[in-house]
């Protein structure tokens, strides 16, 4: 709406900003349900405590201390 260099300045400014906030939908409704499926798949049982995340360790540690209680 306007004219001159002013008016050339926002019109870059606003694609770029229509641009990133598209790109960043995309990456929300596509990406991170992608990642929530990755990361929370149901945890297998490991032996001896091989592979298990160091926070299931640490819960595991807690209630077992809970029920020692």
């Amino acid at each position: 709406m306007m004219g001159g260099i002013v008016g050339r300045l926002f019109r870059e400014f606003a694609v770029t900003l229509s641009t990133a906030i598209l790109v960043s939908m995309v990456v929300s409704l596509d990406h991170h349900a992608h990642m929530c499926a990755y990361l929370l798949k149901e945890a297998k049982e490991e032996k001896h405590g091989q592979n298990v995340p160091r926070s299931e360790k640490v819960s595991r540690g807690y209630w077992r201390a809970i029920a020692a209680a």
